[in-house]
């Protein structure tokens, strides 16, 4: 079983580590320009990132798990983004 939008709650506040995984992800996620689930700042750099802390996804915008808006400012968590 996979995470929910719940489940992401935990690292509110937190730097994590999203990895692209199309066969078997953890979580399904859509980017939206308005009303998300999560407000997400996307990282430069992996290197401040919780360690060990990687959660595999994929993009889906038909049945997402979670719906993430990029934002500059006042985000609930900030995401690397690894290919």
């Amino acid at each position: 079983m996979g995470m929910r939008k719940d489940d992401l709650a935990k690292y509110k506040g937190k730097k994590i580590v999203f990895k692209r995984d199309n066969s078997f992800p953890d979580i399904k996620i859509k980017f939206v320009d308005s009303f998300p689930d999560y407000k997400i700042k996307a990282a430069s750099d992996k290197s401040f990132a919780v360690s060990s802390v990687i959660i595999k996804y994929k993009e889906d915008s038909s049945f997402p798990d979670v719906k993430l808006q990029k934002v500059t400012s006042f985000q609930d968590f900030e995401i690397y983004f690894e290919s």
